[in-house]
């Protein structure tokens, strides 16, 4: 059965940046001493990547917001919150290089695979 969709009108944060302006940064706090050690980047918007995941989480977010208002918090958190988040920060991950300055990320490298001749 598909999930039930909810109206974006019906959203608490009207864009992504809103969600991660006033709701997903402060649920990943640290400190000034460790800000050196976090792989996180303020323009996490210039890797795709990251948009993808986030943009994911802001939509999982608003839809348990309304779907499940008891348990939506907790739930997004475990589940979806510190899964991505962790995915996003780990030390070799992609923000790791951000430590040091914005670098952009870019897709793996790949080779085509041609078919056969017959």
């Amino acid at each position: 059965m598909a999930e039930e969709k909810i109206d974006p009108k019906d959203f608490h944060y009207k864009s992504v940046f809103e969600f991660v302006d006033k709701f997903l940064v402060t649920m990943y706090p640290t400190t000034d001493n460790r800000m050196k050690n976090v792989a996180w980047s303020p323009t996490w918007w210039n890797h795709p990547e990251v948009v993808a995941r986030i943009d994911g989480l802001w939509k999982r977010y608003e839809y348990l917001r309304v779907k499940e208002p008891d348990t939506a918090l907790e739930t997004f958190l475990r589940l979806h919150g510190d899964y991505h988040m962790r995915q996003i920060m780990k030390d070799d991950g992609v923000f790791a290089d951000c430590k040091r300055e914005d670098v952009p990320s870019r897709p793996l490298p790949v080779t085509s695979a041609t078919k056969p001749a017959s």
